[in-house]
């Protein structure tokens, strides 16, 4: 009995610290229109884990193509692919990203705060928290949104730092 309420707990407990960042199905905007920032462009890593690099490229003048491949990918799996462009809320640069499936012309945007490094070659991305309750159905209610909370700095999940690697 108390092995199984030991691990009761222990599945309840992960769950509770698993999670993705906030997600909508719209965007803060609802057109990308900042032009690309070539700093962003190359390969990238955590700067604590090497596990995934991220191959981010230009797909138009406002919108990136981003490829996560993994370290040792599993027999037969296939990089994710993301499209990414920035929003700017009241001077602050955030990335509006999606999962680019083949096939599903369905997206669901994930939101972080970006912040690009002018001494080096990092940037640093702060997820928008994944306990924010409200749903929006259109972008400008979603950005005012982000832009009444962005200050609050229970407004993001843990920052992650990126590095640019290789050429």
């Amino acid at each position: 009995m108390k092995k199984t309420l030991l691990w009761s707990l222990l599945v309840v407990v992960g769950l509770m610290f698993m999670g993705c960042p906030y997600h909508s199905d719209v965007a803060i905007d609802t057109t990308p229109s900042v032009k690309i920032d070539t700093k962003l462009l190359g390969k990238w890593q955590k700067r604590s884990s090497d596990e995934d690099t991220y191959v981010v490229t230009q797909k138009d003048a406002n919108t990136y193509e981003i490829l996560d491949k993994e370290k040792t990918p599993s027999e037969g799996s296939e990089p994710k692919k993301y499209i990414a462009f920035i929003s700017n809320v009241g001077g602050a640069k955030f990335l509006n990203l999606y999962e680019n499936k083949s096939g599903d012309d369905s997206k669901s945007y994930y939101f972080y705060k970006l912040e690009i490094s002018d001494e080096t070659d990092a940037f640093s991305l702060s997820p928008v928290t994944e306990y924010i309750t409200e749903t929006f159905t259109s972008s400008d209610d979603l950005k005012k949104f982000v832009q009444t909370n962005m200050g609050l700095s229970f407004f993001y999940a843990s920052k992650d730092e990126y590095i640019k690697v290789g050429k």
